[in-house]
């Protein structure tokens, strides 16, 4: 049946209205997974500054009560400044979490109780302290025997860790918040793709069957021939304009993340300038390096013609010497070595590689010397079935079994050869 003028007319513009509603559909849905993504950025920063606020408050307590007991013992008065200061440190972070954790029946009466907790443990701390400096030193020993002390230490303790519990869960279903979002939005984006090519094909089917209609009176042949050979040329320049714009695009992203990880990593270093306990310098430090591990996989695919695989021997020795520099500077005495077989693997599995060997080196460096003099050796070797062995080892003292983890305990997950 021929095709009328007015039947294109017709057929094009609901191929475009279709078009443009699925162009709409996939605009729309990126504007709403990029508000999800904003909400989730302000949980993710509360529920980091509530961990930190019960992290610090749990510390400023165990400061408080050091002092308290090194006063105790001496009766040196040079320890009550540090429980003065942790003290006041303590009714700070209590005030920090009263503002941060969500308004709630069960978490008003987490901080009712804390509260009251941290108040009765100070009190008691005053009391011998006034008892200590009055030579009352029997009546100091009545009130540690009556372990109330411990008990309130002991309760708080269950509270602290129930707060930190909560933010790291919050953290971790945000995470996979943003995860169905972006299956979600490649659903989208795959249907409304598939719409378009359709709605597109369509219309490009239709004229030329219009267009090879009005010219067969004259020559269908020769112009079906011609026109042929033109769409085929255009739609391989298109291709081919297609797949480098989409290459450049890709190391486009890989080199914004690299610079955003790379802003995170000095936003980090900054924080940890600003921070005066060792505990949590470290742990910055820590984290600073597991960033640039990250970091340097996508620097690896920008510089790289391949996105889908890193060569390891490039990535890890570039980590390695990262952190050799790094490690140096606060244990001067111990050495670190690799030895890498030239192996590829795929970038996610890169990365979790990358973050696995900084853990293990780090506390390789950190813990396996005391005396701080030693080496520690990485190896990665190539076996057959396409697998192959990573070592991470050392000669320092090992870990006591049943002991417990040191530093913040994130890399006591794996074992170390």
């Amino acid at each position: 049946m021929p095709l009328s003028s007015r039947s294109l007319v017709r057929f094009t513009s609901a191929a475009l209205l279709i078009g443009f509603l699925a162009l709409t559909a996939i605009v729309a849905m990126n504007f709403w997974l990029g508000e999800r993504a904003q909400s989730y950025f302000d949980d993710a920063l509360a529920a980091r500054d509530t961990r930190i606020a019960a992290v610090e408050l749990r510390n400023a307590m165990q400061t408080a009560e050091a002092s308290q007991r090194g006063f105790i013992i001496t009766g040196n008065e040079i320890y009550l400044a540090p429980y003065q200061s942790a003290k006041a440190q303590a009714e700070r972070r209590l005030l920090a979490l009263e503002t941060l954790l969500p308004a709630s029946s069960d978490s008003d009466a987490t901080l009712q109780r804390l509260s009251t907790i941290i108040a009765s443990k100070f009190d008691e701390m005053d009391q011998t302290v006034a008892l200590k400096r009055s030579q009352r030193d029997e009546d100091v020993l009545a009130i540690f025997r009556t372990n109330k002390g411990k008990a309130l230490t002991d309760e708080a303790n269950v509270f602290f860790s129930g707060i930190i519990v909560r933010a790291d869960d919050r953290l971790t279903s945000g995470v996979a918040e943003q995860r169905a979002n972006t299956a979600l939005l490649r659903l989208v984006s795959a249907i409304g793709a598939f719409v378009i090519v359709a709605v597109v094909s369509g219309a490009a089917f239709g004229v030329a069957r219009y267009t090879k209609e009005l010219r067969v009176t004259r020559d269908e042949v020769n112009t079906l021939n011609r026109n042929l050979e033109q769409r085929v040329a255009t739609r391989t320049i298109d291709l081919a304009h297609a797949r480098d714009r989409a290459e450049v695009l890709l190391s486009e992203v890989n080199h914004r993340v690299a610079n955003s990880l790379a802003l995170v990593s000095s936003l980090v270093k900054l924080q940890s300038k600003a921070l005066d306990d060792p505990a949590a310098k470290d742990a910055l430090a820590e984290t600073q390096d597991r960033i640039f591990a990250i970091s340097l996989v996508h620097k690896r695919l920008y510089g790289s013609g391949g996105v889908r695989s890193v060569a390891l021997d490039e990535y890890l020795s570039g980590l390695l010497d990262h952190l050799r520099t790094s490690l140096r500077g606060q244990v001067h005495g111990v050495n670190l070595t690799y030895d890498i077989d030239p192996i590829e693997l795929e970038t996610d599995t890169s990365i979790n590689l990358g973050v696995v060997v900084t853990e293990l080196v780090t506390n390789a460096f950190k813990y396996a010397y005391p005396d701080a003099v030693g080496e520690v050796r990485v190896h990665l070797r190539k076996l057959a079935d396409e697998q192959a062995e990573l070592v991470v080892e050392d000669d320092g003292v090992g870990r006591a079994e049943g002991a417990p983890a040191k530093g913040t305990g994130v890399g006591s997950g794996s074992s170390m050869p």
